[in-house]
């Protein structure tokens, strides 16, 4: 009874903190908010979700697919910060209260008129830059609350809805379901899913040496995911989502707790947090599933180089380390209305035991193909590695302790911790060694030929982890780089640097891409020419081949278009398939007349936008898109008599 009332007041304690770092005495509820749209009073997703490498901020409010709902100021305030990107949160207000807190509204079609016309003429006086991110709290536009400030829209990413989103004064993003703001839920979370991961070099889960994952049988009430075998150190985590009342979407739970035979080890709950520690997002989530799968289990243990202040643990985090015989974890997952479900897993932990790895001699046999190994196949942990014996025997490894090598079924393991300088010949990737990046410290990595470098600042990496580079260049133009292995995130970016082929002399419409193969998408890097090297950023690992990018964008299908708010637009549809439109550079004129060209790339289409723009009933247009390599296609018609 008492550890439960120490883990409830260091709760509070921890909630507490939040607002106290993020804005002194600031309080959520001690301030009344409306609801900001008459689109809904649904949610399709809610705060802290899974998104591309960060925590949403917000919650994002249903709008049935649709375009035009009224916006409202859920608060008297200042507008202080108005933007209009192609990507991102799209068109954007942002307001700041007497407090000193602020609300955002995101993905709006348009502002209201007194505020289109103030963006609008920023747009035209910087010669029609279709986009602009500006504070503008100095021309002290007041805002009333109830106020009609926009129209919901689509603008940015995503489909149709309004993200609104609350900041505290030092804009740490909170959840504004702790203010007097609600939605109608009585609907338990669903768990679909369990993740056990190894957690030491020794570890075994089901007979395997890596993550394994389950569904759960539904049994009186609650989650059966049976009986789980492991031996040595082990984490759990869970694939949970919640639901409200009158809509289908999934929604992330409030709150997670774990518990093992009947001792409570590990509770997070998701208040606020602060934009500078979004993107251990990867590390509160079970990457290897979330990279490789997009799902995003939930860690019931803190990982190590995690720093988020959700969580109350024991000493050990959340790990287990359990003592052979029969366990009952018990998994409660709750929404913020205190709708919970509860799941059940049984872990039968068995003594681990380490088998040595001999290599066996192999007998004189014909020559075979040589096979291409990709070390992104590899089970990657930052203390040791497991490599496929098929895998291993094809593989030249100098390694100064033999001892650091243990099997286990059709697996080999390579003790990772303190081991630097790890030299391995690896078919279809060839020589190349792997060194430990630690995060407190700049690292460097060097190719065998000292060719190509990577430098990785400080705290590029969340914990201490094994990485290597190898390059080739197949042609002046043609270089091929491998960072990894990608099972790593990184909460910074670090640099490439590979010398520059004499022969190289022309680098026009020449980068670097990373191909995406679960989107079949190929990702443009920042990449730079000096006399002597080429350069890249990235804040992913990965393969990394340069291409020139002689092709010019599409554009097609003119037609005109009014929206519900009564505005006239043309919409073209315009696409590239390498490098990307360079939503800055294009421009469309009807009968000589210059208007705003927006490029919407959700809907892969550009917009001619001109305030007052009335079609008549003739028409000579002429638009102009470019890539990002500087190709252009320009498309001149008539419409009308």
């Amino acid at each position: 009874m008492k550890s439960w009332v120490l883990l409830l007041v260091l709760g509070l304690v921890c909630s507490a903190n939040t607002f106290a770092q993020a804005g002194d005495s600031f309080e959520p509820s001690d301030a009344h908010y409306l609801w900001p749209t008459n689109a809904s009073h649904h949610l399709t997703s809610t705060f802290a979700e899974t998104r591309l490498g960060h925590f949403h901020a917000a919650l994002d409010i249903k709008t049935w697919g649709r375009r035009g709902y009224e916006i409202y100021a859920t608060r008297d305030a200042v507008l202080y910060r108005l933007a209009i990107k192609p990507t991102g949160y799209g068109k954007v207000l942002y307001l700041k209260h007497t407090d000193g807190s602020f609300s955002v509204y995101a993905h709006l079609m348009r502002f209201n008129d007194r505020l289109q016309h103030y963006a609008d003429s920023l747009r035209f006086s910087e010669n029609h830059r279709p986009y602009f991110d500006r504070v503008v709290e100095e021309e002290q536009i007041h805002i009333k609350q109830g106020e009609l400030i926009a129209l919901s829209g689509a603008s940015g990413i995503g489909p149709p809805h309004l993200h609104f989103e609350l900041r505290s004064p030092q804009q740490a993003p909170f959840n504004p379901l702790l203010t007097n703001l609600s939605v109608q839920d009585n609907i338990a979370p669903a768990i679909t899913n369990l993740s056990v991961e190894p957690l030491a070099s020794n570890s075994i889960i089901e007979g395997k040496k890596k993550i394994h994952t389950r569904r759960p049988h539904r049994r009186n009430g609650y989650y059966d995911f049976g009986t789980v075998e492991i031996s040595g150190a082990a984490g759990l985590g869970i694939n949970t989502y919640d639901k409200s009342n009158g809509v289908p979407n999934p929604y992330a739970v409030y709150q997670l707790s774990m518990s093992v035979d009947g001792k409570q080890l590990f509770r997070s709950k998701v208040d606020s947090f602060s934009y500078a520690e979004t993107n251990q997002m990867f590390i509160d989530r079970v990457y290897p599933l979330l990279r490789k799968y997009g799902q995003g289990y939930q860690r019931l243990f803190v990982a190590d180089g995690n720093t988020l202040n959700f969580y109350t643990t024991g000493p050990d985090k959340g790990k287990l380390g359990l003592a052979p015989g029969l366990h009952k974890v018990s998994i409660t997952a709750s929404d913020y209305f205190g709708n919970r479900s509860t799941a059940v897993v049984r872990l039968s932990v068995k003594e681990a035991v380490r088998k040595p790895y001999y290599r066996a001699v192999n007998k004189a046999s014909p020559p075979t193909k040589i096979p291409k190994i990709t070390i992104d196949r590899w089970n990657w942990q930052p203390n040791w590695v497991n490599i496929a014996k098929k895998d291993f025997r094809e593989l030249t490894v100098a390694i100064p302790d033999w001892g650091r090598l243990t099997a286990h079924s059709n697996m080999v393991t390579i003790n990772l911790r303190n081991l630097d300088n790890l030299f391995m010949n690896i078919p279809g990737m060839g020589p190349t060694i792997f060194r430990r990046m630690i995060p407190s410290t700049k690292g460097l990595l060097t190719s065998i030929d000292k060719q190509a470098r990577v430098i990785f600042p400080r705290h590029a990496f969340y914990d201490t982890v094994s990485v290597t580079l190898a390059a080739k260049q197949f042609a002046p133009d043609s270089v091929k780089a491998i960072i990894g292995p990608e099972a790593y995130p990184l909460d910074k970016e670090f640099e490439l640097r590979i010398k520059r082929s004499p022969a190289l002399r022309d680098t026009s419409k020449l980068a670097f891409y990373k191909y995406n193969e679960r989107y079949n998408y190929w990702y443009l890097m920042e990449t730079g020419f000096s006399e002597d090297y080429i350069t890249m950023q990235s804040n992913t690992l990965g393969t990394f081949i340069t291409r020139r990018d002689t092709t010019p964008p599409t554009l097609d299908n003119p037609r005109l278009y009014r929206r519900p708010d009564g505005q006239w637009l043309i919409y073209f549809d315009a696409d590239d398939d390498l490098s990307g439109i360079d939503p800055d550079r294009s421009l469309i004129t009807v009968n000589g007349l210059k208007g705003i060209a927006e490029y919407e790339p959700e809907d892969n289409r550009l917009v001619y936008y001109y305030p007052e723009f009335d079609p008549p009933s003739a028409m000579d247009i002429k638009a102009v898109i470019y890539d990002r390599m500087g190709n252009k296609k320009e498309k001149l018609l008539r419409i009308g008599k």
